[in-house]
């Protein structure tokens, strides 16, 4: 480094202890001095075979720094060596705006004084997004996304944003905490925003709303922000749902749910209906048209639920229609269900996912939720001893074991899960649906 690069390195050293060292309390006052050595510098500085010319470019920044009235600096007897830099603590503001100009940085002292004014702008309870209030209420809203009945009348004004600032003050109070200041004030706006929201609105709405740019808040600090929500509303994500199902309390929607089916279908509504036989694709239907069904009619014996899309996709049974359920059944696709087992009753219900340990609680959940009783396809030992399959088995991870031992308890999941972890095996279903296809198709064709 040359001495310019020093003198920041002193600069940014000192200015670190003394904010770690900074007093909480107002008018109380440290008695120690902050100080450096140079060994924190140059390791060898006080070495005999020391790199002269190191030390040298040390001195220089020094120098500087005594000119500029920032440091003071004692030195050995007898020597132009120094013992230690000592910072003029009373110089503090004027080093701040010395490291930004000179070098661009801003040092933790300015960040938290930063994120102080905006703690202190957002906590006096003024509307400091500049977003206008919507008209939306939530009295009466179902949450779909979650599988929860709310009945709130609104959001409380501070109830995301005021334990927000609590939590950052707490995290300013830890000495070695370098906040964000930008991080924290995108949050606050959306929070603020999220409390005073009384309209529905997608997450790429809100986020041309808040940030101007409709992808911001999902790649920026989506996923904070939920989690910010969780724990202001004292609401733990369950097993079964999605982090983001919170955004729903606040009128914002992720993006309108699909229905995805395929087979023997037939869906009326009040002034339409929709045939699916022909269609090998299938199609989606938007969970808010699926409140509005007055009927569904399955023209096949069996009903099959699949986790995976894929699955799905390559899948065209005989007498079978088949759900895409993407993993845990949420409350539109249990509504859904439950309609088409209400109106066709006689079905056999089938469940098809991976033959690990999700998958087997994403059918105990299915079966809870729809409360029917939904047989388990190609889930069992005799896919696991398949020896197509057997390349395209992986092992069980802790996660894996530790979950199973529950789950073992019950009768139908214990027999194939002692054989997994017995054999630390388990297998994704894609692979059984693809040899399973290619077999019906050969079939077809004889």
């Amino acid at each position: 480094m040359n001495s310019k690069d020093y003198v920041r390195e002193i600069l940014d050293q000192l200015m670190k202890k003394y904010q770690n060292r900074a007093p909480r309390r107002e008018g109380m006052k440290s008695q120690r001095r902050v100080m450096l050595k140079p060994s924190a510098l140059y390791r060898h500085y006080a070495d005999n075979n020391a790199d002269i010319s190191v030390k040298q470019e040390i001195h220089e920044a020094v120098d500087k720094l005594l000119d500029l009235g920032m440091v003071t600096a004692d030195y050995l007897k007898f020597s132009t060596d120094i013992e230690k830099i000592c910072l003029c603590e009373e110089k503090a503001e004027e080093i701040y705006r010395y490291l930004e100009e000179e070098y661009g940085d801003i040092p933790q002292g300015r960040l938290r004084q930063q994120a102080e004014s905006l703690l202190e702008k957002y906590g006096v309870g003024e509307n400091s997004s500049g977003i206008r209030g919507c008209a939306w209420e939530t009295s009466g809203h179902s949450d779909e996304t979650s599988g929860r009945s709310d009945e709130t009348s609104g959001t409380e004004a501070g109830s995301l944003v005021t334990p927000y600032i609590c939590d950052v003050r707490l995290m300013l109070e830890k000495p070695g905490y370098c906040p964000d200041p930008e991080r924290i004030g995108a949050n606050l706006k959306m929070l603020r925003f999220m409390e005073e929201n009384r309209e529905k609105l997608y997450v790429k709405e809100a986020s041309m709303l808040v940030y101007g740019d409709s992808k911001w808040f999902e790649e920026h600090n989506y996923d904070e922000i939920c989690s910010i929500a969780r724990q202001a509303l004292g609401m733990p994500q369950e097993e079964d749902e999605r982090n983001d199902a919170v955004l729903v309390r606040f009128g914002i929607y992720p993006t309108e749910q699909e229905i995805f089916i395929k087979g023997d279908w037939i869906l009326e509504w009040k002034d339409h209906v929709v045939r699916t036989a022909g269609m090998k694709g299938g199609i989606a239907v938007l969970s808010g048209d699926i409140q509005d069904l007055v009927k569904i009619r399955v023209g096949s014996p069996r009903l099959m639920t699949v986790e995976n899309k894929t699955s799905y996709q390559r899948m065209q049974p005989e007498g079978t229609a088949l759900v895409y359920l993407g993993g845990f059944a949420v409350r539109y696709q249990v509504r859904f269900l439950e309609k088409v087992l209400h109106d066709n009753p006689e079905l056999e219900c089938l469940h098809f996912g991976d033959i690990d340990v999700g998958g087997f609680l994403i059918h105990r959940h299915l079966c809870r939720a729809v409360s029917a009783r939904f047989n388990l396809y190609r889930m069992g030992i005799r896919e696991l001893e398949d020896p197509r399959f057997k390349p395209c088995r992986k092992k069980l991870t802790e996660n894996d074991r530790s979950r199973m031992k529950r789950l073992m308890e019950e009768e139908e999941y214990r027999e194939v899960l002692a054989y997994m972890d017995e054999h630390d095996v388990k297998l994704e279903q894609e692979i059984i649906s693809y040899y399973e296809e290619r077999e019906q198709r050969e079939n077809r064709r004889y």
